[in-house]
């Protein structure tokens, strides 16, 4: 009896099973939803940690990240853009979304606060601020209609009364994050980030500025509404307020939410 028809056809049968993604894997990941989460870049590292930690919870729901400027986000998210869960690092901009019936009613958005510090290369041998501000060297900060760092950072050098006169000097960053860069390589000789983004970063905090200076900085966050995903976008929140993952916000820098 000759067997290689009966061999050849079976092979055939397996690679049609193989290439039609038919098995238990492939159901799982046709079942798994993905949740586009459009956060504040000073909350990047932080999230890389409560990625995999969700994950171990929620198997069912995959998590990608569009990290930038809060208020360049806001206009991503009103212009259409994919986005299942906003996280804003300013109050204004996720209550801009409320208002205009872009997020889902939540009773607790806020998550997280945070701090405003000046940094300084590792190198440096400045020891105050206002040295550094009365100095020749450049001061990097963030966009301010970009990113809520750079208004914070507005706000407590106008009650400085400093922000007029350092105009010349400032390079403006497209995020925090960019902002902290700048600082770490040289390419300035201050910068203003927040907390957590010195947190571990290749920079030394010069000072940290005095919070009556500027708004409290607050994170809020919430699902988008109108993408089908909400009820896993309600997960992931609530998951963000739970103790696991606010152990892993403070050891990133962050605060608890007042």
């Amino acid at each position: 009896m000759n067997w290689k028809p009966f061999v050849a056809a079976g092979t055939g049968i397996f690679l049609l099973q193989a290439c039609s993604g038919s098995g238990p894997q492939a159901e799982q990941n046709e079942e798994q939803a993905e949740l586009t989460i459009s956060a504040a870049a000073s909350l990047q590292d932080a999230l890389t940690e409560v990625q995999k930690s969700f994950a171990n919870e929620h198997p069912d729901i995959s998590l990608a990240f569009n990290y930038g400027g809060s208020g360049t986000l806001k206009q991503q998210i009103e212009r259409g853009g994919p986005a299942d869960v906003f996280l804003s690092a300013s109050a204004s901009h996720y209550n801009d979304l409320e208002e205009e019936n872009i997020m889902v009613e939540a009773a607790e958005p806020a998550f997280a606060e945070n701090a405003l510090v000046a940094v300084v290369p590792k190198d440096s041998a400045a020891e105050e601020l206002q040295s550094v501000l009365d100095g020749s060297g450049r001061i990097a900060v963030a966009t301010p209609e970009a990113a809520p760092a750079g208004r914070y950072t507005r706000e407590a050098l106008t009650s400085m009364e400093e922000w007029e006169s350092v105009q010349e000097r400032i390079v403006f960053a497209k995020d925090v994050r960019h902002t902290l860069t700048l600082v770490e390589r040289g390419n300035a000789a201050v910068g203003f980030v927040y907390a957590s983004d010195a947190h571990g970063a290749e920079v030394r905090v010069l000072e940290e500025i005095d919070p009556s200076l500027y708004s409290p900085i607050h994170y809020y966050g919430g699902a988008v509404a109108g993408n089908g995903n909400e009820e896993e976008s309600r997960e992931f929140m609530k998951y963000l307020q739970s103790s696991e993952a606010q152990n892993i916000l403070r050891s990133h820098g962050f605060s608890d939410p007042e």
